[in-house]
């Protein structure tokens, strides 16, 4: 892509004497009839072509048809005109001199075709949008230089013909709404095709992957979720293995996620599910084929393949399934201090930590803390002395229902997870369970 520094600019409209410029949408120009130099009828304008090797494109050519289903077609380049203003397009040339074929030329796209109707990524509003009008600035008679997209409902109100309606209808049930007033209106240097195919569903803002990275992993995940499966991948390769990772891990259809793991490389692959927790990798994994899950796994590094395949030996249904080894486990015997500095060194490799669970030289689970506990107590207090002892816990082999209930109950936002000789081997967190939790009190609600 050209930078603005390597391409060629218009004048700023300062240096564009007052009279001679103003602005234009292309609503206000599609359907215009087109007339020759001689007064002959060419058509009704359909189309412009812009050459994207500008900062702001210029128009560079035309397409006039004589009816909405006439499969017939002239084209013409735009130095041609000579005047768009009033009712009607007027050429300085005649009808003899335009081609009825398409244009083609590289760097130049039609922007009806290409650009009207297609998405962008608005990241000001994390969300996905639709261009609805294009807004073009004039200089002098007819040069035409696209500027802006129009995203907002005004410019789809303006394109259907009911704008007049709509701001006389608002003026008169409601004086004071402004809901139609203001464009939305996004720079044209901060729009760029991924494709210059008119097919191509989308287009995205240029400036994506800087602003995408400062939102929130939901919002990234939601608008993956609306764009068609060639743009989302295209977003996706964009994302730093950590930002990706995040927005992964908020997707909620599985088939959107392992499409999206499916769209990079295995080396990239396995650097987004090292970057996520390692249930959420486990349970993306299990959506994949076996062949493809075990080469991603030996592509991660040791420490997080090991925990990742300790948790897909659990059924999906059981605690064990559900469950994350990543969690904080103390000793019984530290004291307050000596727990700080442990926390210190195993906070980093713990996503949330929400209870620390305090276990005998066995790794058997004998209590539990919260860091309130911990800062209120003194220093020097053992975690024994301080711990609430025997905890809520479930057994691996439990039940998704089970573990709910438990989590409900006790009003929990973790549940520890033990084997068979009572040691801990996971934690189970609350959003884990709260949609099963949901579903079972509306079951329980239709009296099911």
């Amino acid at each position: 892509m050209t930078t603005p520094d390597s391409v060629p600019t218009i004048p700023p409209p300062a240096v564009v004497a007052e009279e001679q410029h103003s602005f234009i949408f292309l609503t206000a120009l599609l359907n215009k009839p087109v007339w020759d130099s001689n007064g002959a009828w060419v058509g009704q304008l359909t189309d412009l072509s812009v050459s994207v090797a500008y900062l702001f494109p210029p128009v560079v050519g035309f397409v006039a048809q004589r009816g909405r289903w006439d499969p017939f077609a002239l084209t013409g380049r735009w130095t041609d005109v000579v005047d768009v203003e009033g009712p009607a397009i007027r050429l300085g040339v005649p009808i003899q001199t335009l081609t009825p074929s398409k244009m083609d030329s590289p760097g130049e796209i039609l922007v009806r075709e290409t650009l009207l109707d297609k998405q962008i990524v608005d990241t000001s509003g994390a969300k996905v949008v639709r261009v609805n009008d294009l807004h073009f600035l004039k200089l002098g008679r007819s040069d035409l230089r696209l500027v802006h997209v129009d995203v907002g409902t005004r410019g789809l109100v303006r394109r259907m013909g009911w704008e007049a309606v709509v701001d006389g209808l608002l003026r008169r049930v409601a004086p004071g709404v402004r809901y139609l007033s203001a464009e939305r209106l996004i720079r044209w240097q901060y729009v760029q095709p991924t494709s210059l195919d008119p097919k191509a569903h989308n287009i995205r803002l240029s400036v994506l992957q800087r602003q995408l990275n400062d939102l929130h992993p939901a919002d990234i995940a939601e608008i993956l979720t609306d764009l068609d499966s060639h743009e989302r991948a295209t977003v996706f390769r964009s994302l730093d293995p950590e930002i990706a990772a995040d927005a992964l891990a908020e997707v909620e259809d599985p088939r959107i996620q392992t499409q999206l793991l499916e769209t990079v490389s295995q080396e990239a692959a396995a650097d987004i599910l090292e970057e996520m927790p390692p249930d959420e990798a486990a349970d993306l994994l299990s959506e994949l084929p076996q062949e493809t899950s075990t080469a991603l796994l030996r592509k991660m590094e040791s420490d997080e393949a090991q925990d990742v395949r300790e948790l897909l030996t659990y059924p999906p249904d059981t605690a064990g399934g559900m469950m994350t080894t990543e969690f904080v486990a103390l000793p019984a015997g530290l004291t307050v201090e000596e727990a700080f500095a442990h926390l210190r060194q195993a906070a980093p490799d713990v996503e949330n930590i929400y209870y620390l669970f305090v276990v005998d030289t066995d790794q058997r689970l004998v209590g539990v803390l919260n860091l309130r506990h911990l800062i209120m107590a003194a220093p020097q207090a053992r975690l024994s002395e301080i711990m609430i002892k025997n905890p809520a816990r479930v057994h691996h082999a439990d039940s998704r229902d089970t573990v709910a209930e438990i989590v409900e109950k006790y009003d929990l936002l973790a549940l520890p997870v033990v084997d068979d000789t009572g040691s801990i081997v996971g934690m189970i967190t609350v959003d884990d369970v709260v949609s099963h939790i949901a579903n079972q009190a509306w079951k329980r609600k239709l009296g099911r």
